[in-house]
């Protein structure tokens, strides 16, 4: 069975076609069936989740910050704890699935376990650590992919490989290896129990 890949485009800024069409594209090249959404309001955002079936990477474009993602017209404005939610109820992610976050400070180690926290068919949150351009995300992005498709290289590091190529900071959270910081995290901002 062919892996699958859904791209929201949520940010609404004017390079973003050029940064998620690209995405697209080179899936297709490494025979990754690919969906490209454009996302109008949050009620759309769910509506995509629940109607396109499971796939192994999500890859979100929005304008971000610690607390969630928008679009620069505001109609698409939802915490990263809402997402995690529309997600899992959606079952829109396959087992060892993997959200990338193009927004920047979509790479925050708090995003990762919030989301973690919420959502256990998510297995994996990679984002930037600082604010990049679409041509930046794109480039960054592509290298991630490069090295899960073409290499067969671990999601951790085929990140790492995006700062060597890039000196961009990139963040790959794995909810097995962060499961004590995540206990920890939950403990210290929660007090609920973690499965």
């Amino acid at each position: 069975m062919n892996k699958r890949i859904l791209i929201l485009k949520a940010c609404g800024s004017s390079d973003e076609p050029h940064e998620c069409n690209g995405i697209c594209e080179q899936a297709q090249l490494y025979g990754i069936e690919s969906v490209c959404e454009c996302v109008r309001d949050n009620n759309d955002l769910e509506r995509i989740l629940t109607s396109n079936g499971e796939f192994d990477y999500i890859y979100l474009s929005a304008h971000g910050d610690s607390e969630g993602f928008e679009s620069e017209d505001g109609k698409v404005r939802m915490s990263w704890k809402k997402l995690s939610m529309l997600l899992c109820n959606s079952k829109s992610m396959n087992e060892d699935s993997i959200l990338m976050l193009s927004c920047c400070r979509g790479g925050l180690m708090e995003i990762a376990y919030d989301i973690f926290l919420i959502c256990s068919q998510i297995c994996y949150v990679l984002g930037p650590r600082q604010n990049l351009s679409s041509a930046d995300m794109h480039i960054c992005f592509g290298i991630f992919l490069y090295n899960m498709e073409m290499r067969g290289v671990d999601p951790v590091v085929s990140c790492e490989k995006i700062k060597l190529a890039t000196d961009q900071r990139f963040s790959c959270y794995d909810r097995e290896e962060e499961s004590i910081n995540l206990q920890y995290y939950n403990d210290t901002h929660y007090g609920y129990t973690y499965d």
